[in-house]
């Protein structure tokens, strides 16, 4: 385990100096190593990496909510709900529309994959926004807290939309009863 994270340590500094953001080359290696078989997770390392991986996400989403600012997610907030709700909705359709038609899905396994793929990862849109942030790029206007406080409503809503779809999916009774 200490040895995927020097290389996937080293493998985003050497994409960052490529101007790239080093999530990448942090993914491009623990893709490689699994893949080319040299790295099985199993037994205790599994439950430490899912602890891991939660710890990072609680770390990044408390790390972006103290960087909203209060009175422009309050100026903000009409455009807020937009922006969350319209492309996470908008996605799903159509990917939805899209399985259904090009890939042979079911209305609903094509909406499940829809909410699948509109989900927006907070991992990957604060630390760049933060960056831009330091930078002083839309402070006047509120941006970065727009974008961190839509992310993070669509991940609500597309978690909600995969859930209710997956529940309708199978359910054993009628859908009234699920709902």
């Amino acid at each position: 385990m200490l040895f995927l994270f020097i290389l996937a340590y080293l493998a985003g500094q050497l994409t960052s100096l490529c101007r790239l953001p080093p999530l990448l080359g942090m993914l491009v290696t623990g893709i490689v190593l699994r893949n080319v078989g040299f790295f099985h997770m199993t037994g205790i390392f599994v439950d430490l990496v899912s602890t891991l991986r939660n710890t990072a996400m609680v770390v990044i989403l408390i790390k972006a909510g103290l960087g909203l600012d209060a009175g422009a997610l309050r100026r903000l907030s009409l455009i807020v709900v937009r922006l969350a709700f319209i492309p996470c909705l908008a996605e799903a359709a159509t990917v939805c529309l899209v399985s259904h038609f090009l890939l042979g899905y079911s209305w609903l396994w094509g909406l499940l994959l829809g909410f699948i793929l509109g989900a927006v990862s907070p991992a990957v849109v604060v630390p760049s926004l933060l960056t831009l942030k330091e930078k002083g790029y839309g402070e006047d206007k509120g941006i970065s807290t727009l974008v961190v406080a839509a992310s993070s409503i669509d991940d609500i809503a597309a978690i909600s939309g995969f859930g209710i779809v997956l529940s309708v999916i199978f359910s054993q009774g009628k859908i009234v009863n699920d709902i």
